[in-house]
């Protein structure tokens, strides 16, 4: 149980990552983006490979590349797509919200009309609570079918920042 909470609350976070290269801003922009003109993004943003045509869980890298002393620094969150974590909270929520409907339904029938009259908010409260449940297990099944794609994404921005040409060239520029 505890390593599915782990897991669950790892998921929806996201990792920091903070990379200190010794490329120039200018030469890592254009070595992390792959377009020679001189004019890459200012924001950084890679996807991991879609493995799985029916799953929407990929984890995304995007970050943006600061000067520093020895050269540059990547600093970004490895993750979710946000867009992807709010469609998951918004299914969730609204699932949530049926069960506790269906709770007070229940309860209130309870109350005023007796058990024999419980039943709509009983069903209710069940599939609201079957969507949490479910709303939970395919985060976690996601998350955890993903780590890999996440592992990938992380050693390729290492490998790239760290780029041994690049330290090999001397101090020449560019």
């Amino acid at each position: 149980m505890r390593s599915w909470v782990t897991d669950l609350l790892a998921a929806w976070r996201g990792e920091h990552i903070a990379l200190s290269s010794p490329m120039p801003v200018e030469v890592a922009r254009r070595w992390l983006s792959g377009d020679s003109a001189s004019e890459a993004g200012d924001v950084i943003r890679r996807s991991a490979a879609k493995l799985n045509t029916r799953s929407t869980w990929r984890p995304v890298l995007r970050g943006q590349l600061l000067p520093s002393d020895s050269g540059s620094t990547f600093v970004g969150v490895l993750g979710w797509d946000p867009a992807l974590k709010v469609l998951t909270c918004c299914l969730f929520g609204a699932f949530a919200g049926v069960f506790l409907v269906g709770a007070t339904v229940a309860a209130a029938s309870a109350a005023y009309r007796g058990w024999h009259a419980v039943g709509l908010g009983l069903a209710l409260a069940g599939f609201g609570l079957f969507g949490v449940l479910t709303s939970l297990a395919s985060t976690l099944i996601g998350y955890r079918e993903t780590r890999g794609q996440a592992d990938y994404l992380r050693s390729w921005i290492t490998g790239q920042l760290n780029a041994p040409w690049y330290r090999a060239r001397g101090s020449s520029d560019d």
